[in-house]
């Protein structure tokens, strides 16, 4: 599995979590032109960004790669072509968080505290009070966040 960030200092974190290697932010060049087709360079991909490293990751990924997409801190304009999903049949999915009745939502999140609970999660995790939401939505803004935060009341810790 490789893992792409732009945090220079999260490459041993993300090691330690599984990653066989870590590369920077993709694209590599952000002000480069996005080209409609790149070299193949994945089988398949998880893209928590969007918007031109979206962009970037479709026009690069093999002949049937499935690309799931799940967020869209770069951006929710997707600045591509068809000629990923025409000439090598590359797959975009997304993920709905939205409109998935309920019952199949709770045996899902049932799952995922179970069974299909990420190995490291706990390597990842930071908890704070409440009142540093505020804090926390500032770092996560300014991209200097890592991992995922559990928010409490007081006295919960």
């Amino acid at each position: 599995m490789i893992a792409s960030t732009g945090k220079t200092d999260a490459a041993d974190k993300l090691a330690d979590i599984g990653a066989n290697e870590v590369i920077g932010r993709l694209p590599e060049d952000p002000d480069a032109k996005p080209r409609p087709l790149s070299k193949t360079r994945w089988a398949g991909a998880v893209d928590s960004v969007g918007g031109a490293s979206l962009a970037y990751i479709l026009s690069s990924i093999g002949y049937g790669g499935t690309v799931a997409a799940s967020g869209l801190t770069g951006g929710h304009v997707l600045p591509t072509t068809v000629m990923p999903f025409i000439l090598r049949g590359v797959a975009l999915i997304g993920i709905d968080s939205v409109a998935l009745p309920i019952e199949p939502r709770r045996e899902l999140w049932t799952r995922l505290g179970q069974d299909m609970r990420p190995r490291h999660l706990s390597d990842i995790e930071n908890v704070a009070p409440i009142t540093e939401a505020e804090k926390v939505l500032h770092s996560i803004k300014n991209g200097t966040h890592s991992g995922r935060t559990i928010f409490g009341v007081a006295g919960e810790f």
